[in-house]
């Protein structure tokens, strides 16, 4: 069949300018509440509604078609000769959990886009050039996409556990079953049976793009092509490993771009469009006079 593909923007941001200061290394951390309060303020105001819909729609629709996709393009990974297998290989281990996996082949390539480990190295990279170069707009980019990706962690998580979706390579029955709340062990020992929905992959490597973006507008002809190319290759990988279904998208693109302009407002002064930052200052002046004589 032919694949389905939902392009949607999830929310639209009022147009505030922004006067910006150099961040604090401590803000990754501090600034996890306010970023999370203002995520929950604007996924849940008025003007999301119309896009909750498409995220719902879209959703909905996917879900509906979830085993076809699922079929077909794991159909198209071995006629492309990628396989439908992960075979990402473990780096570091720590207690008998693997912390660091790396790719070693093109389909755990392509499924390492959108690893975590990845996207912390992008934003360390931002961080150091702008430590060393002593650039303001580099180093805050990496200080907001270290923390975008430690709140989008805490709602994915949460998310994550209260669906308890099954993934394709272990679903018991169609669509994957679902089952909310597991315990903890339970999540822990039996991860693939519980955390489809959302992507977590596909949220970080949204909310990197749209955190770069933000930050460096006059690149976004380069941003955009390359988000999009990016982020697809991503999302066919994770469904042709098995890993993921293509219903657990939009969620995943929807929560990326969201806490990643929420991140984007650290430190940042807002300013009314329509009211200019103008400071008005009463000092007293003398005023010359100038005398003529004529001749």
């Amino acid at each position: 069949m032919r694949i389905l593909s939902v392009l949607f923007l999830p929310l639209i941001f009022i147009n505030i300018a922004f006067a910006e200061d150099r961040l604090q290394f401590r803000q990754v951390f501090t600034e996890i509440p306010s970023t999370s309060i203002l995520t929950l303020k604007r996924s849940f105001s008025k003007e999301s509604l119309p896009y909750w819909g498409a995220i719902i729609g879209s959703t909905a629709l996917l879900y509906h078609y979830d085993e076809e996709i699922y079929a077909d393009l794991q159909k198209r990974g071995r006629n492309w000769r990628i396989g439908n297998d992960d075979n990402t290989k473990p780096l570091v281990t720590f207690n008998g959990q693997e912390i660091i996996r790396l790719p070693s082949d093109t389909g755990s390539a392509l499924y390492f886009l959108g690893d975590g480990w990845l996207h912390v190295g992008i934003g360390g990279a931002f961080l150091g050039t702008g430590k060393f170069t002593d650039n303001t707009r580099a180093y805050n980019t990496g200080v907001m996409l270290w923390h975008g990706i430690l709140v989008s962690t805490i709602f994915n998580q949460t998310l994550k556990r209260s669906f308890g979706r099954e993934s394709p390579e272990v679903s018991t029955e169609k669509r994957g079953r679902w089952k909310p709340f597991p315990g903890f062990n339970e999540y822990n020992t039996k991860t693939a049976s519980y955390d489809a929905m959302p992507s977590g992959h596909v949220m970080t490597a949204t909310l990197t793009f749209t955190i770069i973006s933000e930050q460096y507008p006059e690149y976004n002809h380069i941003v955009y092509p390359l988000a999009g190319v990016w982020v697809s290759a991503l999302m066919f990988e994770m469904v042709n490993n098995g890993v993921h279904w293509a219903s657990d998208y939009p969620l995943g693109i929807a929560m990326g771009y969201v806490v990643g302009k929420a991140a984007t407002r650290m430190g940042k002064k807002e300013t009314d469009p329509q009211k200019p930052d103008t400071t008005w200052h009463l000092v007293p002046t003398f005023q010359g006079l100038l005398a003529y004589r004529e001749f």
